[in-house]
C-alpha cells in the first residue's frame, strides 16, 4: 500500500472513532498520534505533508512550523 491510501485509510478509521466516540479520548489522540508517527518513520515527514496537502478535503495544519 503506498503513503496515499495510508494516510487516507488511517483519516478514515480515525474520523470514525471520533465522530463516534468524540475528540476528547486521550487514548484514542495518542494512538492517532503514534500511527502517524509510523508513517513519518517510513516516509519522512515532506512525503507526509506532501501527501496530506494532495488529499482533496484535508484540513489539516502542518507538521512542523516553517
Amino acid at each position: 500500500m503506498n503513503l496515499r491510501a495510508r494516510l487516507q485509510a488511517l483519516l478514515r478509521l480515525y474520523a470514525e472513532v471520533f465522530e463516534l466516540d468524540g475528540c476528547e479520548d486521550e487514548a484514542v489522540q495518542e494512538q492517532f498520534r503514534n500511527d502517524l508517527r509510523l508513517l513519518i518513520a517510513d516516509y519522512g515527514p515532506a512525503a507526509v505533508e506532501a501527501t496530506l496537502d494532495d488529499i482533496p478535503d484535508n484540513p489539516s495544519p502542518p507538521l512542523a512550523p516553517p
